[in-house]
C-alpha cells in the first residue's frame, strides 16, 4: 500500500466501521440494555474478532474463499443465525428485574469474538480492502506483504477501538436517560433488535 493510496484506505475503512451494521447495532443494544461497563467485554470480543478476522485473511483465507465459494455461502447462514440470536437475547430481557439471570444475560466477551467472523459484511469489508488497496497479488510490490496486513490491521483496529466503544456507549447514554422508564427501554432494544436481524439478513442476502 502506498503512502499516496493509504488516505483513501482511511476514509474507506471509517465509513465501512462507522457506519450502522450488525455489530455496531448489537453493541449499541448491549449498552442500552446493560450499560457500558458492563458492556465491555462483549465491546473488546466484537473489537479484537475483527482484528483476528483480519490478520486471518491476511495471511491464507482468502485463498480459501476464492477457491471455495461454497464457503461463504454457508457462513451467511451460520452467521445470520448466530447474530439474530445474539438479539434475541437482548431482546427477551426482564428491565424490571435485577437478579442473577439478568446478570447472566449480558454478552460475553466469547459473545464478541465470534460476531465479526460470522457477520459476511465483516467478511466483505477486508476483502475489499485488500483487493482494493493493498498490492495482493503483485508480485513486483515495493512493500513486504507482512507490512501491508499489519497497516490494514491496526487501521481497522484503532477506529473500532473507538466507534465500537462510541456505539456502546451511545447506548449507555439511552440506558440512563431511560432507567426509569421500562416500557421505553424495552420498546428501544427492540427496535434496535430489529434493525440488527434486518440489517444483517439484508446485507448477507440483498446486497
Amino acid at each position: 500500500m502506498s503512502a499516496s493510496l493509504y488516505p483513501a484506505f482511511l476514509v474507506f475503512a471509517i465509513i465501512m466501521v462507522v457506519t450502522p451494521g450488525p455489530a455496531n447495532l448489537l453493541l449499541m443494544s448491549s449498552g442500552a440494555s446493560h450499560g457500558f461497563y458492563k458492556s465491555i467485554p462483549f465491546v473488546v470480543g466484537v473489537t479484537f474478532g475483527k482484528l483476528f478476522l483480519t490478520i486471518g485473511l491476511g495471511f491464507g483465507f482468502l485463498t480459501i474463499l476464492n477457491s471455495n465459494v461454497l464457503f461463504l455461502q454457508i457462513l451467511k447462514f451460520i452467521g445470520t443465525a448466530y447474530i439474530c440470536w445474539l438479539s434475541y437475547k437482548l431482546l427477551y430481557l426482564d428491565f424490571t428485574s435485577n437478579n442473577l439471570k439478568y446478570e447472566k444475560s449480558v454478552p460475553s466477551i466469547f459473545n464478541g469474538l465470534l460476531v465479526h467472523p460470522l457477520n459476511p459484511k465483516g467478511w466483505a469489508m477486508v476483502i475489499a480492502a485488500y483487493t482494493q488497496f493493498t498490492s495482493l497479488g503483485n508480485l513486483q510490490s515495493e512493500i513486504n506483504w507482512i507490512t501491508e496486513v499489519i497497516i490494514v490491521a491496526s487501521t481497522f483496529f484503532g477506529i473500532q477501538v473507538f466507534s465500537h466503544s462510541l456505539w456502546c456507549w451511545s447506548g449507555d447514554i439511552i440506558f440512563k436517560f431511560l432507567s426509569k422508564k421500562n416500557f421505553l427501554k424495552k420498546l428501544l432494544v427492540i427496535t434496535l433488535s430489529f434493525l440488527t436481524v434486518a440489517t444483517v439478513i439484508y446485507s448477507n442476502f440483498f446486497i
